[in-house]
């Protein structure tokens, strides 16, 4: 019997091989709902059927960017005072770590993974000697990896995260890596496993999406599949070589967990189920409306592709026919007996189902929390203003999940920056902004070696907006409302205080979120002349009495939200339309 502290090495192969059986109905399910995802023209192993209508893969879209657009701000402070200068320099060092370990992308994918089922990711530090998990990783730097729902397993036996014995990771390495490296023993044991497109339970991997094989034949290296598990009571973790299946099989490395108080494993998930590990994933809640509406779609489809138009006509008109049959558009001809010709429609599109079917669209955007006015995909109402409060009221439902990420942000970065902080080996060659405004970059070396104080005394915050996207024209037009509400009404309240209105800086800004950098060239100083018109001119412009009329013009107009409700009335009822509302029916929808 082979014990590591007060754990049977056999009894908890046999935990974690329970804990993967329990698991299997969430990985079926989420590869299921990423087949739907992807489509049938993404691989041969994708949908099985047509996605005429993909309402999930818009859903995804739409969620990614309002929760994770860009790489977060980290923002580090302290109440010492004698530690703020460095506290500083630890924030610019925390960041810098931050855009070389490409965050953005694990933290898209981590989100990803959330609106799927769960995201995970591992934080830890590469090898110190000879990197092995990837040549971009530098030896001793720490990374911060997403792990996804086939290469986990977890205690789940547990009604928490925290009450969790166990939980760990699959990951492959070189064989030769394996074998070479100082971190493992027993080596010679391990066997090349080839990559499967399922797991040791049978059910299929989410990178059988893309494969067709059962094997991976054609892999330049033989690799070796080894599980990681930490041990959070124990405080170890522990590293086991697999089998050909993919399961745990003997064990090669045991050392003392030293990292952040809260492991290894970082989770990102946005409905809690009381009394279960696992969340419920919003992709859980849409994707029967989902397939409901694509089997609908599809139907329509057939319905219209069964549809035929022919032409009948009596026997004593069979002239009449071959004249109307030869006759080009346009073209005049005889008939001598025109009622004996009639066209006949057979089939068609049942006006029920496509009303159905746009309710289920309706119904779909609805429980995703309003994504026409989350994604911006059309004016909501017939006026600007009545728009904003529908998308600050969309926004709410998405709120809450967007402090979930902010929370799962901090958490995984301040363990990132556990790690950079008790490296006392690190060199950062960096610049700091000083003097007014930050005019003036500084460079300076962060050593880890003359760190200051203790982790525990600074605190780690996220800037909230930093991770929503932000384009030039979102920038153009804060910088349009901060001058009409503030700057100008402000004005000669600045000027009696004797402030002024950098002009030159202003058009400068305007040139970049315009992105027309020969804009600020209109602008030169006044000591080399009026570039336009005479002084004459100007001084007459400064007489001229200004005069401003506020114009309200009644537009016709609709809602694609509005054209699906008329829409479906029409057709479910065949009444209850207003001739004013079947008209907007065609209108464009703004």
């Amino acid at each position: 019997m082979v014990k590591v502290g007060n754990v049977d090495i056999t009894r908890l192969k046999s935990a974690v091989s329970h804990s993967r059986r329990r698991l299997e109905p969430y990985r079926v399910r989420r590869l299921a709902a990423l087949r739907e995802y992807v489509g049938r023209n993404y691989s041969d192993q994708g949908a099985p059927d047509r996605v005429p209508v993909n309402f999930i893969e818009l859903a995804i879209n739409i969620y990614s960017r309002q929760l994770a657009s860009r790489r977060p701000a980290m923002t580090i402070s302290t109440r010492q005072r004698e530690l703020r200068i460095f506290a500083k320099e630890f924030e610019l060092a925390v960041n810098h770590l931050l855009g070389e370990m490409n965050f953005e992308q694990t933290l898209r994918q981590a989100t990803v993974d959330a609106l799927f089922s769960m995201g995970i990711v591992k934080v830890g530090v590469s090898e110190p000697n000879q990197p092995i998990r990837g040549f971009l990783t530098r030896s001793g730097q720490p990374y911060a990896e997403c792990v996804g729902l086939d290469d986990w397993v977890h205690d789940m036996n547990a009604q928490e995260m925290t009450e969790c014995a166990f939980m760990g990771n699959r990951f492959r390495l070189p064989l030769h890596a394996v074998r070479d490296s100082d971190l493992y023993e027993n080596t010679d044991k391990i066997q090349a496993v080839r990559r499967s497109r399922s797991n040791e339970t049978g059910d299929p991997k989410t990178f059988s999406l893309g494969n067709e094989t059962s094997f991976d034949k054609d892999e330049a290296y033989e690799y070796a599949e080894l599980w990681e598990m930490w041990l959070p009571q124990e405080g170890k973790i522990l590293t086991f070589a697999a089998d050909d299946t993919g399961a745990p099989h003997h064990l090669i490395r045991q050392v003392d967990y030293n990292g952040p108080i809260e492991g290894p494993y970082h989770f990102l998930q946005f409905s809690d189920v009381p009394g279960n590990t696992m969340p419920l994933a919003p992709v859980a809640t849409l994707i029967d409306m989902h397939e409901l509406s694509n089997t609908l779609f599809r139907k329509l489809g057939r319905q219209a592709e069964r549809q035929k138009d022919i032409v009948g006509f009596r026997g004593s008109a069979e002239g009449d026919a071959k004249n109307l049959q030869n006759a080009a558009d346009g073209e005049m001809i005889r008939l001598d007996d025109p009622d004996a010709i009639k066209t006949y429609k057979f089939g068609g599109i049942d006006q029920q189902t496509l009303g159905f079917m746009l309710q289920t669209k309706s119904l779909f955007t609805y429980l995703g929390g309003n994504l026409d006015a989350l994604g911006g995909l059309g004016t909501q109402s017939d006026t600007v203003g009545q728009d904003k409060l529908i998308s600050q009221s969309a926004s709410n439902r998405v709120a809450d999940m967007q402090s979930q990420v902010i929370s799962f942000v901090k958490e995984t970065v301040t363990a990132v920056a556990q790690h950079l902080f008790e490296d006392k080996f690190v060199k950062l060659e960096l610049e700091k902004a000083v003097g007014k405004n930050g005019a003036i970059k500084v460079p300076f070396v962060y050593e880890g070696s003359k760190s200051e104080g203790e982790f525990v005394n600074f605190s780690i915050d996220v800037q909230p907006h930093s991770l929503q996207q932000s384009t030039p024209g979102m920038k153009l037009q804060a910088l349009t409302q901060i001058m009409g509400q503030f700057i100008n009404p402000l004005m000669p309240m600045m000027q009696q205080q004797g402030l002024a209105l950098d002009v030159r800086k202003l058009i400068s800004m305007l040139g970049e979120y315009t992105q027309l950098q020969d804009l600020g060239q209109m602008v030169i100083d006044a000591k080399q002349g009026t570039p336009v018109g005479t002084e004459k001119d100007a001084a007459a412009s400064k007489n001229v009495n200004k005069r401003t009329e506020s114009v309200r013009i009644n537009k016709p107009g609709a809602t694609r939200q509005g054209q699906d409700e008329m829409m479906s009335r029409l057709l479910l009822t065949g009444k209850g339309v207003q001739d004013s509302e079947a008209a907007s029916i065609m209108r464009p929808a703004e």
